[in-house]
């Protein structure tokens, strides 16, 4: 017993090993117990495989409901697209205008113009509209025109145009007085006073027009776009929105007088036909007016001489009875297929109307001279008033009694019927600023300021250049059935030319035809064509016989064939077959066109005569174009564009 208290070893032997096992077993506990040995750290924490499971199924739930809901409208993106335009046109900004450094005898106090108040003037009414139609032969552009690509240098093509010109004035000392007055008066403050506000810079001339409906009422008004021959169209555009940086650019560009003629005073075609020069509206109707008297003129002394040629035969019928019948023998009534004039359809005289007389020789210059008499031509009288109100590069409107503006239609369509009214415009000096006073704010955004609209033009009916008239009728019976052939002349107006064809149509057929060989008289007026279209759109339906009652007092009654026609297949339109039958108005036109085709051919310019204003003249621009090539027979080819240079 001594002995095994002695071994302290062997005492606490068994103590110690279960002290050691135990540890284990805690350690043991501890690490795949407790702790799990397969967690990992995620989002700051130590998590198990099924816990991390968890919360990314969490997140996955909270993630697909905020999908499904709607989404924050507090957090939406604010365009910065205004902010960065401003910043491009000023990026100087918080710039203290009210700092004033002290300066001996005077005030600290602002000079800034932020209290500065301006009366803009109202530009006002202008003067009653002037309206002149022009046919043309024009020299129009066969490509878009630019300021590098000028109407002189461009390709061009003949073609026939009917420009339509409004003319108008304005009072431009009173307006020049009246913007001097607002912007640079006695009454402004000698610091709120700007000289570039003082002159009044023109911004448009408006012109709108309203076409006539088929039943008579009237379109709603419509901007007539500027004419193919602008070469500044862009640049002629107004902002859109009135800010102080772009109606300061505006001001200036508009300044130059290249722009203010352009805007004014636009340019025209050039003119083929040399009986057709351009002149504005009211000198051009003044010229028609005396052409037409010089017309009434030549035709009274004609009438007069042929009376007196009539008396004289009868004092002495023996020594002009002879030449009196050949002299007379071509004037007989058209025969065949003559048109009146005594040409046939191709436009080729008459073998039996040819002179043949000693007599009828002589009587040769007198019709000569009767056609240039007629010749539509401007008098010094009229050019020298045009070119008066003229504008040029060194003119100062504020010098003019009256300013002349005016606008051009080449947009118009044969036989429509139009209306115009035209306004004028200048730019808003003070747009987009706060210098107005309170009665006109509503001018702030107001890039332009424009005058009143004029009252609406007289009806302008465009002159057609194509008809056709019923001149007789042939009935051949066949059963109990008559077969109707009516006898139509088609005539086509071509580059200052009528040319015409005839027609024998029947129940169902078109009247004219598209693709018909070129004309003999084109060929004399130097005009190259292949084909000419004389088609309608019109079908004969059918003819037949009417009876009318005339007169005013006692009537009569007369019987005529009518030709039945329709042009869409649905309403069916009437024409007397005759001239003797036909109304005023189709007789007017006939007259006209036979008369056009009795006279010589009209020789159009070529492009440096049709320059120069008709007299071959060219500016040194112009001399280095190059001229259109000729075409056998004289002339030159309409259809073939001139190349630029």
């Amino acid at each position: 017993m001594s002995s095994k208290k002695g071994n302290i070893i062997e005492l606490f032997a068994d103590k110690a090993v279960l002290a050691v096992a135990g540890l284990i077993a805690l350690i043991v506990l501890y690490i795949f117990v407790i702790r799990n040995p397969n967690s990992i750290e995620y989002a700051g924490k130590e998590l198990s495989p099924t816990a991390i499971d968890n919360l990314v199924n969490q997140k996955a739930i909270q993630l697909q409901n905020q999908l499904r809901n709607e989404p924050n409208a507090g957090k939406q993106y604010k365009s910065k697209e205004t902010e960065y335009l401003s910043m491009m046109q000023n990026s100087i900004k918080d710039v203290n205008t009210t700092i004033s450094f002290p300066l001996p005898g005077y005030s600290t106090q602002s000079l800034g113009p932020t209290n500065r108040v301006y009366r803009v003037p109202q530009v006002g009414k202008i003067e009653e509209p002037s309206v002149a139609i022009v046919r043309m032969a024009a020299f129009v552009p066969t490509e878009e025109l630019s300021p590098t690509l000028t109407y002189e240098s461009a390709e061009t093509k003949l073609e026939d145009i009917d420009l339509v010109t409004v003319e108008s004035s304005i009072d431009s000392g009173k307006l020049y007085s009246q913007f001097r007055e607002s912007f640079a008066g006695r009454n402004i403050s000698q610091e709120w006073r700007k000289e570039q506000y003082a002159k009044p810079v023109f911004a448009k001339v408006q012109l709108q027009r309203r076409t006539q409906q088929p039943d008579g009422s009237w379109s709603d008004w419509a901007d007539v776009p500027q004419t193919k021959v602008c070469h500044l169209k862009k640049n002629l555009e107004l902002p859109k929105q009135a800010t102080e940086f772009g109606m300061e650019m505006a001001i200036v560009q508009f300044s130059k007088s290249e722009f203010r003629d352009e805007v004014l005073q636009p340019r025209v075609y050039y003119n083929a036909i040399p009986s057709e020069p351009w002149i504005s509206p009211p000198f051009y109707n003044e010229r028609q007016k005396r052409i037409v008297k010089e017309q009434e003129d030549v035709r009274r002394q004609e009438i007069e001489a042929e009376k007196a040629r009539k008396l004289q035969e009868r004092a002495n019928p023996s020594s002009l009875r002879q030449p009196t019948r050949q002299s007379t023998r071509p004037a007989v009534a058209p025969q065949g297929d003559m048109f009146p004039g005594g040409r046939d359809a191709g436009g080729r005289q008459d073998p039996r109307q040819q002179p043949t007389t000693t007599r009828r020789t002589i009587e040769r210059p007198a019709r000569t001279e009767k056609t240039v008499a007629t010749q539509p031509q401007a008098s010094t009288s009229e050019m020298e008033m045009y070119d008066a109100i003229r504008l040029r590069p060194d003119t100062n409107p504020a010098d003019l009694e009256k300013l002349v503006f005016w606008a051009h239609d080449d947009t118009t369509k044969p036989g429509e019927k139009y209306q115009y009214r035209i306004r004028i415009g200048v730019f808003n000096p003070i747009a987009a600023t706060n210098w107005f006073s309170e009665e006109q704010q509503n001018l702030r955004d107001q890039v332009v300021l424009w005058s009143d609209f004029t009252e609406a033009t007289d009806m302008v009916e465009i002159p057609q250049t194509l008809h056709f008239f019923a001149t007789d009728i042939r009935e051949i019976e066949k059963g109990s059935s008559v077969d109707k052939t009516v006898e139509v002349t088609v005539a086509r107006y071509m580059l200052g030319n009528w040319v015409i064809r005839k027609y024998s149509v029947k129940s169902g057929e078109e009247i004219g035809k598209a693709g018909e060989p070129a004309d003999a008289r084109l060929e004399q007026a130097g005009i190259s064509s292949d084909t000419i279209d004389f088609s309608t759109g019109a079908v004969m339906v059918d003819a037949r016989r009417v009876t009318e009652w005339i007169g005013t007092g006692s009537l009569r009654s007369r019987e005529y064939n009518e030709l039945l026609y329709s042009l869409d297949g649905k309403e069916i339109e009437k024409m007397p077959i005759k001239e003797r039958f036909w109304p005023g108005d189709v007789s007017k036109v006939y007259k006209e066109i036979s008369a056009a085709l009795d006279a010589e051919p009209v020789m159009l310019l070529d492009w440096g005569q049709a320059a120069g204003g008709g007299g071959g003249t060219r500016t040194p621009q112009q001399q280095r174009m190059p001229m259109q090539e000729p075409v056998p027979g004289g002339g030159f080819d309409p259809f073939t564009p001139r190349m630029g240079p």
